[in-house]
């Protein structure tokens, strides 16, 4: 069984007026456990609309959202308790910090899941480790880290609640290199310890590339594809026609083999790239 199904969901903003407007329209798709899926399109294209469904922050105007086969709002008045199984991080976690300390504000959604005394001690510190949370900083203010840090402080808040699916909404906006890098290994790192189901939204097909097992391509509020990240990004001329790209390093082999190079066409990443380089050199020209 899969953990998650979304059948035919579409979402109008403005229903009954006439300012409405079609979100995103019959989307459908399934996510096994511990699958960590990517979600690309262009601005305007459905991606928050769509993840904002997935814990039950909208209502569909039509379909179902299915967790553990279960229909999220089956019962309605039990919809807060979708939102311990599915966490989501809003881009820019880090203008959501509010307590004291930065203990308490990765302990406030854990708390309020019931944990208390050594259980949410432990849930706090072992989170906080997984991540790289240092000790010192637990009873500073988050207000006084540095941009970087806050967002793993706000990260680690999400990640503490121990949700089945985590949801993140361009995890690594207007960071530079090193906290893109940093964000990248923090979700490498929570996936391989808990297997948690992750689903990322973001604009870098570098970002997609590094981490996504498959892709989901929105056009319009549309599914244009759902696949394999390698057999997406192998469609160049279809993301091309939407609006997107497949990542630079693709682009740079591309180009190369248009010039008669013999390249293969499954580089994506730059460590892949640095592999088939290192094959062809070595004299394997079927990298």
């Amino acid at each position: 069984m899969s953990v998650l199904e979304v059948k035919g969901l579409s979402h109008t903003y403005g229903g009954n007026t006439p300012f409405y407007s079609d979100a995103i329209s019959n989307i459908s798709f399934t996510v096994e456990q511990g699958e960590m899926i990517g979600i690309i399109g262009h601005t305007g294209s459905g991606k928050s609309t769509l993840v904002q469904h997935l814990n039950g922050i909208l209502k569909p105007t039509q379909g179902e959202i299915f967790i553990d086969g279960k229909d999220i709002w089956e019962r309605p008045k039990e919809i807060r308790k979708i939102r311990s199984k599915v966490g989501l991080v809003f881009q820019y976690p880090e203008y959501q910090l509010f307590e004291e300390t930065v203990y308490a504000d990765i302990a406030f959604g854990p708390k309020n899941m019931g944990l208390s005394g050594d259980e949410l001690k432990n849930r706090v510190l072992d989170t906080c480790r997984l991540i790289g949370v240092k000790d010192e900083y637990l009873q500073k203010s988050p207000f006084d880290l540095s941009g970087g840090e806050k967002r793993r402080v706000a990260i680690a808040g999400v990640m503490a609640m121990r949700p089945q699916i985590i949801v993140f909404d361009e995890p690594t906006a207007g960071l530079d290199p090193k906290g893109r890098q940093d964000i990248v290994k923090i979700i490498n790192d929570y996936r391989a310890a808990t297997n948690a189901t992750v689903i990322i939204i973001s604009h870098s097909m570098e970002d997609m590339a590094m981490l996504a097992d498959k892709l989901l391509v929105l056009s319009k509020g549309e599914v244009v594809m759902f696949d394999k990240t390698e057999n997406v990004f192998a469609q160049g001329e279809k993301l091309r026609s939407i609006g997107l790209n497949v990542p630079i390093v693709t682009r740079v082999f591309d180009a190369l083999r248009e010039k008669g190079y013999d390249l293969p066409k499954d580089v994506f990443t730059v460590s892949r790239a640095v592999e088939a380089l290192k094959q062809i050199k070595a004299g394997d020209r079927n990298a």
